[in-house]
């Protein structure tokens, strides 16, 4: 099975077999979708709330509308689909807790889009890396604490 990397602000969508890693997810949220119906998966490394005025950082909405069109040009008809996420954490000390908007943002717009949010693993103070199986759904999470579990 090949294994594709997510690197911040990127998406990706697929029918092929795939593991869908994101690297260092601190306050970013790694966003994880698979059509039941199409069978196709995807994933996006999201690093902020909301996009910023330059296009070095973009935001859940924009990045969340980029993997849906991604799966609509793929065949899905956007109704079958099931999320998990993973990331938010509050890595270092701040009056602004990014990962705690990223994760508000990431689950606002999973509600308005009508996405089924079936599993998450977020916030808390540890960074994880996340490797997603499009083939069994499984996400394996592993902690910058040498915690490894699955959701």
């Amino acid at each position: 099975m090949m294994t594709r990397i997510l690197p911040i602000n990127h998406v990706n969508v697929t029918a092929k077999a795939v593991v869908y890693m994101c690297y260092g997810l601190g306050s970013c949220i790694g966003l994880f979708v698979t059509d039941r119906a199409t069978k196709l998966a995807g994933g996006a490394h999201i690093p902020v709330p909301s996009s910023l005025d330059t296009d070095e950082l973009l935001g859940a909405p924009l990045l969340i509308d980029k993997l849906l069109q991604a799966f609509q040009q793929q065949g899905s008809d956007l109704s079958c689909l099931r999320a998990k996420i993973t990331g938010g954490a509050q890595v270092y000390e701040s009056s602004s807790d990014i990962g705690k908007q990223n994760i508000e943002a990431v689950r606002q717009v999973l509600v308005d889009k009508k996405i089924f949010l079936a599993a998450a693993d977020v916030g808390g103070t540890v960074s994880r890396t996340a490797r997603f199986n499009s083939m069994t759904g499984e996400l394996k999470i592993s902690t910058s604490g040498q915690m490894i579990y699955s959701i």
